[in-house]
């Protein structure tokens, strides 16, 4: 070396294409490498001291070593280094480190080779010269010795001075008898081929070795709770995201729900960029998840969410109950909830306005409204609050009881404004729906009726000769507040016999004369009242016997029109007559509550109104006043029969043939009658057909019920 620099002074090419010399101490060129590094496990997978990681130099031709202590560029070596991994199956991480010192300007190289089993390799170097533009350039020329054994490199990189990691984060699978890895170091100077003068002087050494880089880490799982806040610590709902962490890309994850403390995954979930997102069902304990990870060195990592309490369900309420004075209203409701429970009820009157809170977990509760103006309608409302906040809630159109029973019916309707806003129905059609009520003109101001197939026009009044209750249909709400009905038997059924007090009675015996299509009448007269009809003498005695110790309740005033106004023809005789009935219900097919004639308006004796002749008997001033008679044809129509067309879903059907009040036309007296299909026709009065008698309560009693068949009105106080 000493003559090589003198010769390269000698020639004054020393700074020139002269490459650096690379001076290796010692121990690197002649020595092998030693690293030991101890790396624990934790948990239940290894105990501190059964996993290990030891390494080891490899000794023979695989260890870096030099022939003299000149190098030149283009020097390569290699050493080995054995590692070892004693353990119960525990992945341990480390790195495989170079500490020395390295003071050359050219980045030395080293390229990695990892196996797991030993192979003898080495490389062979030459010192060499070559003339590079008149000057002499020094070098090495290197081969390796079956290095195309260690297959394709995993990691290449610079040597720095000091410490430089040449791998990191390795992994080990410890096991009992030792896991073993291999790693082939290749350290290159590089022949640069121009100037590297700056190396002269340059030392490379120290040692390769194994360091403890940590357990390798376990996954993890995050939980995320994204939730619909409830109150009193419910929630009315929750989602759990689980965010997994796994450092090997292979692993598997497993999920389970529980109320407990824990429970065993045992559901696989589908994963979105590492996470899933269970929704927790509704549930009357604490819910949560818990995960569990496997990573692909069979690690493990779990962990429980929070626990929630969800009920995102409102609770049911319903009215089971409802009492009603001309004051206060009562009604008795029942709650269910399933998952939190009721913590309170909330009672409005004015449809939520206003609200009194009653704090109880009850099932049920019975609450009073008081102070309330008698004949009005409320807009009831209650609600029904569960512990996580949920809502219930019901409502309800209830009326207080009034002295009007007019007032009473009517606020079920939803009022008089709303009843008259719906005008007046195309009376040429038959109603078969429920149309509720309307509004029409009589001779005493605004009547209310009822049309179609209503069912809350139900009620019960009275009892008969063996004790029954006698049941009724409201027809109209008379002009003067008196409500009148229409007889409909014992019990609620709307069809047969039993909805009549007789199926075969002749209107009068004879029709052979203009007179006997009168509830009275008189020879020579139009407006006769002498004689009772064979229909009014029926319903007088019916009344005598069932009703007479109810006539406080009853309207003699309101009377019934049994209108014999003739419309052509003189209705006297056997003229050729048709009635004012006839015209409007035939031809026009426009009815009216109005009577035409006040004189065939048939109220009892002392009357404002009409002739006063509702007495058992005509003339004798001590004959008991009935107030009692028939329907009119007009009100059939009124409330959905046509004339000539079947009806049999309106509630005057009842499958059967019954007398109206109505004149129809002479000579053969005819009279209108509801036949079994429902119809509006005439009938000769000496025909047989049932009897269903109308009566009108008094504009003053007081109603209670809902109007329905299985609840219908009553009159305080009557039986």
């Amino acid at each position: 070396m000493k003559k090589i620099l003198e010769h390269l002074k000698n020639k004054k090419v020393l700074a020139l294409y002269l490459v650096g010399i690379l001076l290796l101490s010692t121990g690197l060129s002649y020595a092998f490498f030693i690293a030991t590094s101890s790396v624990s496990g934790n948990g239940s997978i290894s105990s501190v001291d059964t996993a290990t990681v030891k390494s080891e130099g490899l000794a023979g031709d695989g260890n870096i070593s030099f022939n003299e202590a000149d190098i030149y560029p283009g020097h390569t070596a290699i050493a080995s280094i054995k590692v070892t991994g004693t353990g119960e199956n525990t992945p341990l991480l480390y790195n495989v480190i170079f500490e020395g010192t390295n003071t050359f300007t050219t980045p030395i190289n080293y390229t990695i080779y990892k196996l797991d089993q030993n192979i003898e390799v080495s490389y062979s170097c030459t010192p060499t010269t070559k003339v590079v533009s008149g000057s002499m350039m020094y070098y090495e020329e290197c081969s390796g010795n079956n290095i195309t054994s260690l297959g394709s490199p995993i990691k290449s990189g610079t040597i720095n001075n000091g410490k430089t990691t040449l791998l990191d984060n390795e992994v080990i699978i410890t096991s009992p008898d030792g896991t073993i890895t291999y790693y082939y170091v290749v350290i290159e100077y590089p022949n640069q081929e121009n100037e590297q003068n700056s190396d002269i002087g340059s030392t490379l050494s120290g040692t390769i070795k194994v360091e403890s880089n940590g357990e390798y880490p376990r996954p993890e799982v995050l939980f995320v709770g994204n939730t619909t806040q409830g109150s009193n610590g419910w929630y009315k709902s929750a989602s759990i995201t689980s965010n997994i962490t796994s450092y090997t890309e292979d692993y598997t994850v497993e999920y389970c729900t529980t109320t407990s403390e824990t429970c065993t995954p045992n559901e696989t979930p589908t994963l979105s960029n590492n996470s899933f997102t269970v929704n927790l069902d509704n549930n009357s304990s604490e819910q949560k998840i818990c995960v569990r990870i496997t990573d692909g060195y069979n690690q493990t990592g779990e962990g429980c969410s929070l626990g929630y309490k969800i009920d995102g369900e409102n609770p049911t309420i319903n009215i089971t109950n409802e009492t009603v004075d001309k004051t206060s209203i009562s009604i008795t409701v029942n709650g269910s909830d399933s998952y939190s429970g009721i913590t309170s009820y909330k009672f409005s009157k004015d449809n939520g306005s206003n609200y009194e809170t009653i704090n109880t977990s009850e099932d049920t509760y019975t609450y009073t409204f008081n102070n309330l103006e008698s004949g009005t309608e409320y807009s009831i409302k209650v609600q029904v609050i569960d512990e996580a906040g949920n809502i219930g809630e019901i409502s309800k159109e209830i009326s207080t009881e009034s002295d009007n029973p007019g007032d009473y019916i009517l606020a079920k309707e939803g009022g008089i404004e709303a009843i008259k806003a719906k005008g007046t129905p195309n009376f040429a059609n038959t109603a078969t729906t429920d149309e509720g009520m309307y509004a029409a003109e009589d001779d005493y101001g605004t009547s209310y009726y009822y049309r179609g197939a209503v069912n809350d026009n139900w009620l019960q009044f009275g009892t008969n000769s063996s004790g029954q209750p006698l049941y009724w249909r409201i027809v109209r709400i008379n002009g003067d507040g008196s409500v009148r009905l229409i007889y409909n038997g014992t019990s609620t059924a709307t069809t047969g016999n039993s909805t009549m007090i007789n199926t075969d009675l002749e209107f009068n015996n004879s029709r052979n004369n203009n007179m006997y299509v009168g509830y009275m009448y008189q020879s020579g007269q139009v407006h006769g009242l002498q004689t009772n009809s064979n229909i009014k003498t029926t319903i007088d005695n019916w009344y005598t016997s069932n009703l007479s110790d109810e006539a406080e309740y009853l309207d003699g005033n309101a009377g019934f029109c049994g209108d014999r106004t003739p419309y052509s023809g003189n209705g006297t005789g056997t003229s050729n007559t048709y009635y004012a009935a006839h015209n409007r219900l035939t031809t026009n097919k426009i009815p009216s509550l109005k009577c035409s004639d006040s004189r065939d308006l048939y109220t009892i004796p002392g009357s404002s109104k009409g002739n006063g002749a509702l007495k058992v008997t005509p003339g004798n001033n001590d004959s008991t006043p009935t107030p009692i008679g028939l329907i009119t044809a007009d009100e059939v129509a009124f409330a959905g029969g046509v004339r000539g067309s079947n009806n049999t879903s309106y509630y005057l059907y009842n499958n059967a043939a019954y007398w109206t009040m109505s004149p129809f036309n002479c000579p053969d007296a005819r009279v209108f009658s509801v036949w079994s299909d429902g119809s509006l026709n005439g009938d000769y009065v000496d025909y047989t057909r049932g009897v269903r008698p109308v009566i009108n309560l008094r504009a003053d009693v007081s109603l209670t019920g809902a109007g329905t068949s299985t609840n219908p009105f009553k009159v305080e106080g009557a039986s």
